[in-house]
């Protein structure tokens, strides 16, 4: 572990370098210009508008992972996984199973893995069983970028990764969220990460997720996929807008960055952010500071990483953000009686009580650009009060973190070097 940090922060150098993109989206003349309505905002950067109903909604690893074997025992035609971190483990082998016996009924069942997954550094890797073995059992597996010889000749393209983590069942359901399928956000430990996935029963929604994994599959592997083959349905009405964002890095299909940021220059009253890693950028930031500003209560709920070189990038970019900000900074990371809880991984934003964000995409510089991501952004202020109330009662009460003590974390336990490694590798 020791010899490894070190070369991925060189990679990570040597990207900087290189000059990677900047979240400019967050200050342009579309997100500023206060005459163009959100939802046209929306559309210019890559939103592709679609009805919803209220999503069964899972705020708790092992309830998702039993909802899921319920979801996947319903499949009739085809099967569509893709996730960031996968691997197995005692608790999660009955999704493998299904899985399995889904391809001898017949269902067709296609995979996608991100390649990092192997070098997970959560406390999964303790219980990890590579999924390689699928391929034999007959399921199609498609390991996105994993390391090989080429990235030691364009190491740039290593911090290019595949995050989504999304699932489609006969292009009737869809399910999106934060969840990884591994022991650390499924398992039955009680280490698992506090996270959230959303279901929709919703054909539009499956449609579009099935257009975004046909064409990811198809720019990697040799054996494609055919869009006719994958059977498509017509929804009924549907009570709430929504607007689907599928971010490719190399086809700029959508602009997560563009969306996070119209929605913050939209916000009129206030702004609940629970962004994973705080580690954001100058025009991120920039923005947070205009919301606050301009009188918008702006809470982050957030809890800072307690593994070695990650709690030092995370105290240098906490103190960083309250300061630049001065937003409401809720640290959920330890429990009343001072115990370490678990990572809060939320990829939540909650604006004015009415919009609500959901999906892959971290509020970080990475996510927004160096990472394929997806994200759904749902105009409905039932599900917003109900995302708002559960994801409080799952990260507890916190502790408002000032900027005084922020920076007292910051000289005590920060290190600019592991903040920048959080900044493009978090």
């Amino acid at each position: 572990m020791k010899r490894i940090i070190p070369a991925v922060l060189a990679l990570v150098l040597c990207a900087f370098l290189s000059s990677c993109s900047s979240t400019s989206p967050f200050v342009s003349e579309t997100v500023m210009d206060e005459e163009l309505e959100l939802s046209k905002k929306l559309e210019i950067y890559g939103g592709v508008e679609v009805g919803v109903n209220l999503p069964d909604m899972y705020f708790r690893g092992e309830d998702w992972m039993h909802e899921m074997e319920a979801l996947l025992e319903e499949a009739e035609d085809y099967i569509l996984l893709s996730t960031f971190l996968g691997s197995s483990c005692p608790s999660l082998e009955p999704i493998f199973q299904i899985l399995e016996r889904k391809v001898e009924e017949g269902v067709r069942v296609y995979f996608i893995i991100d390649g990092i997954s192997s070098l997970d550094m959560t406390d999964s890797r303790y219980f990890m069983t590579n999924l390689i073995y699928l391929k034999d059992k007959g399921v199609n597996l498609f390991i996105y970028s994993p390391l090989s010889f080429t990235h030691l000749i364009n190491p740039a393209h290593l911090l290019v990764r595949d995050h989504r983590k999304m699932m489609v069942v006969d292009g009737k359901i869809a399910a999106i969220g934060g969840m990884n399928i591994n022991y650390i956000s499924m398992g039955s430990g009680e280490k698992n990460q506090r996270d959230s996935m959303y279901v929709f029963r919703s054909a539009s929604i499956s449609s579009l997720f099935i257009d975004e994994f046909i064409r990811m599959w198809n720019e990697g592997c040799v054996d494609t996929m055919d869009s006719e083959d994958f059977k498509r349905y017509e929804d009924d009405n549907k009570e709430y807008k929504a607007w689907l964002f599928n971010r490719n890095v190399y086809s700029n299909s959508a602009s997560i960055s563009g969306m996070y940021a119209s929605l913050i220059e939209e916000a009129k009253e206030s702004i609940f952010l629970c962004p994973y890693l705080p580690t954001v950028d100058g025009n991120m930031k920039s923005s947070l500071k205009r919301a606050v500003d301009r009188g918008v209560d702006v809470e982050v709920w957030c809890s800072q990483d307690s593994r070695g070189y990650a709690k030092a990038g995370s105290a240098w970019a906490v103190a960083n953000l309250i300061g630049d900000t001065g937003v409401e900074f809720h640290d959920v990371t330890y429990s009343p009686n001072g115990g370490i809880l678990p990572m809060f991984h939320m990829k939540v934003m909650v604006v004015d009580n009415r919009y609500v964000v959901v999906g892959s995409s971290n509020f970080n510089y990475r996510s927004m650009t160096l990472s394929h991501e997806i994200g759904l952004v749902i105009d409905s202020p039932e599900m917003a009060e109900e995302v708002k109330r559960e994801v409080l009662s799952v990260a507890g009460e916190g502790i408002i973190l000032d900027e005084d003590t922020a920076l007292a974390n910051k000289r005590k336990y920060g290190s600019f070097l592991a903040y920048i490694f959080s900044y493009y590798g978090g």
